[in-house]
């Protein structure tokens, strides 16, 4: 397959960047003002919590940027070179100077295209190597038109490595979606019982609301059901703080175990080792919880196999099995204490007392035993959506290079299948190898179909 070299800005109609001039928000308005910040996974992610605008503003700013569906953005400040593809209709948000945008003549250049295309390792080291400013880095406007890029004399075969590249990337995002209903399902479930304490009483009403008896609690300083305890995390559970290895073991080559240092080894809600070490410290065991501890502090996701802990990353294990679901809970409701607690005069985090003498309401075994039995399923499911986006994402990083350098070929598309189905079952029929790839590289993919009816 023969490449051709241009500048982006050739192969676009517009290149620009978000608003640089004053804008006063306005925590009622209805329109949002993102920055490279909301740029997340390949999506744009957006909440309620973000920095609010009107519509005269908005109007104001999208008159400039003419940010519309289909144009690819761009973190140019800080965390550069993160980018996504606008999928949305009739916007409801725009971005400031922190973020590119680059609206592409779509008969010589796919969206899909140019956004991996900036996934490659190398064009993500010219991105940091073009970036300038002594305070903070980032690229300017003129930067952005002046990135090279090759891509396929034939347009058709531009279109092919775009559709395998996107079909990995929309089979992780219905499994993301499908894990937001079931985690809301799970949490609904837990607020109603733990929170509000609304549990099943013994004729299968509502225990507060039906006048269940309540007590007030010295240690919580609230009232809860009569006959809960209230004990520390460790007396539930067994809590392993992470100590680095020495550096002279850390390597690349995935020799030892994977290291866990803290929140760039999380990904895409699993755990991902990005770094290995010949001299492992602290252990964590699969189906413990993992939570960063410093710094970045909260992240907290079940481990699917054996890590080292570094120093960012704590490790709790409940002394039963029955108890995971609700300890998961109980961790979560922290967070929140444990960012205001943390301390350290360079770096902030909690110690191991923080953590262990978390105070835990821990009601009766029989409501212990119905709820795990309910939530556990749910919470298996979650997992194993995470698992498969994990493995997803693997094959989609290993496959980048070699479709973009012609080492793998793009054969006929899989009709009425997605690709990431065909790798699930095992169905290479949509891209030829032009070398011998291993076995386990190809079957990355677990077959389990996440079709699920929410």
């Amino acid at each position: 397959m023969k490449f051709e070299r241009h500048k982006i800005g050739e192969l676009c109609i517009n290149v620009t960047d978000g608003e640089h001039g004053t804008i006063i928000n306005d925590d009622k308005g209805d329109y949002y003002l993102l920055s490279n910040k909301n740029i997340k996974n390949g999506i744009v992610v957006y909440n309620e919590k973000d920095r609010r605008i009107n519509k005269d503003s908005f109007e104001k700013i999208n008159k400039r940027t003419k940010l519309e569906f289909d144009d690819v953005i761009i973190a140019t400040v800080g965390t550069i070179g993160r980018t996504a593809i606008i999928k949305d209709i009739g916007l409801k948000y725009d971005f400031q100077r922190s973020v590119g945008i680059y609206k592409v003549d779509k008969s010589v250049l796919l969206p899909e295209f140019l956004h991996y295309y900036f996934q490659l390792p190398y064009v993500q080291k010219r991105l940091i190597n073009l970036s300038t400013g002594a305070v903070q880095k980032c690229l300017f406007i003129g930067d952005l038109k002046n990135i090279d890029i090759d891509i396929p004399i034939d347009f058709n075969y531009q279109k092919q490595i775009a559709k395998v590249l996107s079909d990995l990337d929309a089979k992780i995002e219905v499994n993301n979606k499908i894990n937001q209903e079931l985690e809301s399902m799970a949490k609904t479930l837990y607020d109603y019982w733990f929170v509000q304490f609304d549990f099943p009483d013994a004729k299968g009403k509502p225990y507060k609301a039906s006048g269940g008896k309540m007590v007030f609690n010295a240690d919580l300083k609230r009232e809860i059901p009569e006959g809960w305890e209230v004990k520390e995390l460790q007396n539930i559970s067994k809590c392993i703080m992470g100590q680095s290895p020495k550096g002279e073991s850390y390597n690349k080559d995935e020799i030892g175990i994977p290291l866990l240092n803290g929140p760039a080894d999380y990904e895409n809600g699993a755990l991902k080792g990005r770094t290995y070490t010949t001299s492992p410290t602290r252990l964590c065991a699969k189906n413990d919880m993992v939570l960063c501890i410093r710094a970045t502090i909260g992240n907290l996701v079940y481990s699917e196999q054996e890590f080292c802990l570094g120093r960012g990353v704590a490790a709790v294990r409940p002394n039963e099995e029955r108890f995971s679901e609700l300890v998961f809970y109980l961790l979560l409701q922290e967070i929140e204490r444990f960012k205001i607690q943390a301390t350290g005069s360079i770096i902030r985090g909690i110690t191991k007392d923080d953590l262990t003498e978390s105070k835990c309401l821990i009601p009766s075994d029989n409501l212990i035993d119905t709820f795990h039995s309910q939530v556990k399923p749910i919470f298996d499911k979650i997992r194993i959506n995470k698992i498969e986006n994990l493995k997803l994402s693997e094959l989609r990083d290993w496959l980048l290079p070699m479709l973009m350098n012609g080492q793998v070929r793009v054969g006929s598309p899989v009709e009425e299948r997605d690709v990431a189905h065909s790798y699930a079952d095992g169905d290479l029929g949509a891209v030829e190898v032009l070398k011998q790839v291993q076995d386990d590289k190809l079957g990355m993919v677990a077959e389990e179909d996440a079709n699920y009816d929410t």
